[in-house]
């Protein structure tokens, strides 16, 4: 194989030649490495294609050819010469704008080569606007599937979902038991939802989180909820009862404000960011530490509390509706994808130490995210099912 012309880095390179060493020498393939091979010969032969005709193009001769189609004329007249001056000039305006317009075509067709790297047997859809709410005594309902309107009565509480899809907690006629119903909102990879709590309190779910609350907040001195995963507050203010955010190794008081928590169990660090107000964190040792708004805290087995200035964009990109990474790790950035697109992420060779900065719409299905990564060169993928192969 030439490598001048191959578009593949050292571990295709070894990927490729194994497969064609096996198929010369005789070796059965089973039926996905026949088609990785088929896909990475066709690969191969539009590179070697496209950098031919890339390295053919002669620039100077092309542009020897322009000047002399835009000669000047000679003429005996000022009005005349005017004229010409002009016409000169519009001539080699065109002929500069062709050279670039040849230029820039180029550069598009480096562009798709680089995405050629990557191979999708098949796309992604993102995420969708969905979530299971278990009521106290066991049902299940699946938000996606459920109607606008009514969907249960517990204990006087009306659970109600909007026609935007917002679940909302409402008292009709409240008995005492209801503060002792506990429901569950939950998500699963690929999902997301948005919860108006009985003291009208919004939460903002992320993908693969669960929040447990009561029916009703009322006769309790404290407001406390417990959260695995994600999730976005916007809490109502009521200073006689302090809301409490209960996770796996802190908790966090507030009177009334907003803030993120981060507190997914394949994280070593449980991470808190207020966007407005003040908030109270306090960990397993019982240390407390208070949080101004623009910071953001790292809790994790240790006694200290770690605070830094948060990075906003980057923290509520989720909640608006985008992935934004800012000097992350490949395995960092697929730990947020695998959650949003419901995916099997592995790794083929040693992890890239690269670090990745953009935005994109969570929207996108996972090729445009993918091929958006892999314009630095330092990463490719392979997409087979919802099985993510990333290599360096």
């Amino acid at each position: 194989m030439d490598n001048k012309l191959t578009p593949f880095g050292p571990d295709w390179d070894k990927v490729f030649e194994k497969l064609e060493a096996n198929k010369a020498a005789g070796l059965e393939l089973n039926t996905e490495e026949e088609e990785l091979l088929k896909e990475l010969q066709q690969i191969r032969t539009d590179a070697t294609q496209a950098f031919k005709a890339y390295n053919t193009f002669d620039t100077n001769h092309k542009w020897a050819q322009l000047k002399q189609q835009i000669q000047p004329e000679h003429t005996d007249t000022n009005d005349k010469k005017k004229s010409q001056q002009i016409k000169l000039w519009l001539r080699i305006s065109a002929a500069a704008a062709a050279i670039f317009i040849i230029v820039g075509i180029g550069l598009v067709l480096q562009k798709g080569n680089q995405h050629n790297k990557n191979i999708f047997h098949n796309d992604i859809s993102a995420g969708i606007n969905s979530a299971t709410l278990t009521l106290d005594n066991g049902q299940k309902i699946i938000l996606s599937n459920a109607k606008s309107g009514q969907l249960a009565s517990e204990s006087g509480i009306l659970i109600t979902k909007s026609a935007d899809g917002e679940i909302t907690y409402s008292i009709k006629n409240q008995t005492e038991n209801a503060a002792n119903k506990t429901n569950t909102l939950s998500t699963v990879n690929g999902q997301t939802y948005r919860l108006q709590l009985p003291d009208q309190s919004k939460v903002w779910l992320n993908a693969a989180s669960s929040i447990k609350f009561p029916a009703s907040f009322a006769g309790l001195k404290k407001r406390k909820v417990e959260l695995t995963g994600e999730a976005y507050f916007e809490i109502s203010k009521d200073k006689d009862h302090p809301f409490i955010v209960k996770t796996n190794q802190q908790e966090v008081q507030v009177l009334g404000t907003h803030f993120n928590i981060n507190s997914y169990p394949d994280k070593q660090n449980t991470s808190t960011t207020l966007l407005e107000g003040s908030i109270s964190i306090t960990n397993e040792h019982k240390q407390q530490q208070l949080l101004k708004p623009g910071e953001t805290t790292l809790v994790n087995n240790k006694e200290d509390i770690l605070v830094s200035p948060a990075d906003i964009k980057s923290i509520m990109a989720w909640k608006n509706g985008d992935f934004r990474f800012n000097e992350e790790r490949i395995d960092e950035i697929m730990l947020k994808i695998s959650r949003w697109y419901d995916i099997e992420v592995t790794y083929h060779g040693p992890i890239s130490k690269e670090k990745f900065s953009g935005k994109i719409s969570r929207d996108k299905n996972i090729s445009e995210v993918l091929n958006m990564l892999s314009y630095s060169n330092a990463v490719k993928f392979i997409v087979e099912g919802r099985r993510v192969t990333v290599m360096q």
